[in-house]
């Protein structure tokens, strides 16, 4: 579930806990710092907390809002940390002003409050956490290493390539790489779906990599070496797999800025 961070004044407290009501209703985690926090909550903290695990905030702009230090304070961080910002325009207030200003608003009446809060869902789900970002981040990094560390092995000679020495170490290697992936999921709450059976597939393939041991001298000591060729292919098969998985995934991080 994405979690939206609803920023406003505290005239406009009844304002905002319709939009919450509303968005929870549509499976939107809706958080209000006043309504939310306990009396005895480290309440700065809290409110850096949400804002690093929603997906987007929700600004409700009115008159009131440019005189709430807080309120324009929450955006600037929000703005910051590169969250979907979505200001709702209400009541006389016909324009934004500090941060809000470059964005575009959408106005809200009594009349038409349920339609318009329920038409943002699509646009919370789309947005990423900061929490998420910095997880895809890594999974960025980690992917190009794997990949750099892949073309470099295959870029060897094949005399050198299809020894046991360059053997051993690509495919420690890359278990090495593998071991930080399944960190990356085990940490990766609130990851997009897709990036996250992604990375999955790519564990299992690299999985099917490192398994693949063989004991190069003996089998080239009993065999033909066109005997022994079908191994290294299969081995290098495996690595291909994985590699162009990889590829694709870091691919459309880049493409789509999920970092």
């Amino acid at each position: 579930m994405k979690e939206a961070f609803v920023s406003y004044a505290h005239e406009d407290k009844v304002l905002a806990g319709r939009v919450k009501q509303i968005l929870t209703a549509n499976g939107v985690a809706a958080f209000l710092a006043h309504e939310d926090l306990e009396v005895s909550a480290q309440w700065r903290d809290e409110i850096l907390q949400h804002l690093d695990t929603s997906s987007a905030l929700v600004a409700i702009v009115t008159e009131n809002f440019s005189k709430s230090v807080w309120a324009n304070q929450e955006v600037g961080i929000a703005i910051g940390k590169k969250l979907t910002l979505i200001p709702l325009l209400s009541g006389s207030s016909q324009s934004m002003k500090g941060f809000l200003e470059t964005y575009q608003a959408v106005t809200v009446t009594d009349n038409n409050l349920d339609t318009v809060v329920k038409g943002l869902v699509p646009r919370i789900n789309e947005g990423i956490s900061s929490t998420e970002r910095n997880v895809l981040k890594d999974l960025k990094i980690v992917l190009g290493r794997l990949m750099t560390r892949w073309q470099t092995y295959l870029a060897l000679p094949s005399n050198e390539r299809w020894t046991q020495p360059a053997i051993d170490e690509i495919q420690d290697t890359i278990g090495e790489e593998r071991e930080v992936l399944l960190r990356i999921i085990a940490e990766g709450t609130g990851m997009d779906a897709g990036a996250m059976h992604q990375t999955d597939v790519i564990v299992s393939q690299t999985y099917r990599f490192i398994l693949y041991r063989f004991d190069v001298a003996q089998l080239l000591t009993n065999n033909p070496f066109s005997a022994v060729l079908p191994r290294f292919q299969e081995l290098e098969h495996r690595g291909n797999e994985a590699f162009e998985t990889a590829r694709a995934l870091h691919t459309w991080l880049i493409q789509t800025q999920k970092f």
